[in-house]
C-alpha cells in the first residue's frame, strides 16, 4: 500500500505544544481543551483576536520547544515500515519538518515530503500536492486527523482513513497504529 500522510495529530503527537505555542503568541492563559479545537479547525486566531500575521511567529515559537515533547504515537513507525511507498504533506514549513523527521528518525519512510508554504503549493485543503504526489507514486490511501487531510485525497479518489478522529470525509477511523489494516 502506498500512503500519503499528514505529521501533525497523525505521525507526531504535536498538539500539545502547537496549542501551547499559540497561547504564548495570544499572549493569554488559555484552556488547551477550549484553544485545541479552534487550533485544528482553523478559527483560533479570528475567536481569540490574534492577528493572522502572528502564524510565522507562531510556527517559530512551537519550532523551538523540544522535539522530544512531539512523540511518535505508538506503532506508526510499524505502519510506515510495511507500506509500499510513504508521502508526506504538512503545513509545516521545510525547516521545522526536517528537523522533526531528523529528531525521530523517520525521513528515510519517505519517498517525499511537501511542504505547501514552501514548495509552491496552496495550503490543504486544496488538492494539487495530492494530485502530483498521486500522479507520481499511484497512491492508495491517505491517512490524517483532520477533515483538511482527507477532503483533498477523497476528491482525487484516495481511500481515506482518519486518525483519532471521527470524520465524515473518511472511509475508515483508527485511534491507535495497532489497528491499521492494510485492506
Amino acid at each position: 500500500m502506498k500512503i500519503l500522510w499528514d505529521l501533525d495529530g497523525t505521525i507526531l503527537d504535536t498538539w500539545p505544544t502547537l496549542v501551547e505555542a499559540f497561547t504564548v503568541v495570544a499572549k493569554k492563559d488559555l484552556p488547551y481543551e477550549e484553544v485545541l479545537p479552534h487550533l485544528k479547525y482553523g478559527t483560533a486566531y479570528k475567536f481569540y483576536g490574534v492577528d493572522k500575521n502572528k502564524v510565522k511567529e507562531f510556527r517559530e515559537i512551537e519550532r523551538t520547544l523540544p522535539n522530544d515533547r512531539k512523540p511518535l504515537f505508538p506503532y506508526v513507525k510499524e505502519v510506515l515500515s510495511a507500506s509500499d511507498a510513504n508521502v508526506l504533506v504538512t503545513h509545516r514549513n521545510r525547516r521545522s519538518t526536517e528537523e522533526l523527521l531528523e529528531h525521530w528518525d523517520l525521513g528515510r519512510y519517505f519517498e517525499e515530503v511537501i511542504c505547501p508554504a514552501d514548495d509552491g503549493y496552496s495550503l490543504k485543503p486544496d488538492i494539487q500536492a495530492y494530485k502530483y504526489l498521486h500522479d507520481r507514486y499511484g497512491l492508495d490511501m491517505a491517512i490524517g486527523d483532520q477533515s483538511t487531510d482527507l477532503i483533498p485525497a477523497r476528491k482525487i479518489g484516495l481511500k481515506t482513513c482518519s486518525f483519532r478522529e471521527a470524520n465524515e470525509y473518511a472511509d475508515k477511523k483508527i485511534y491507535c497504529y495497532s489497528e491499521f489494516s492494510y485492506q
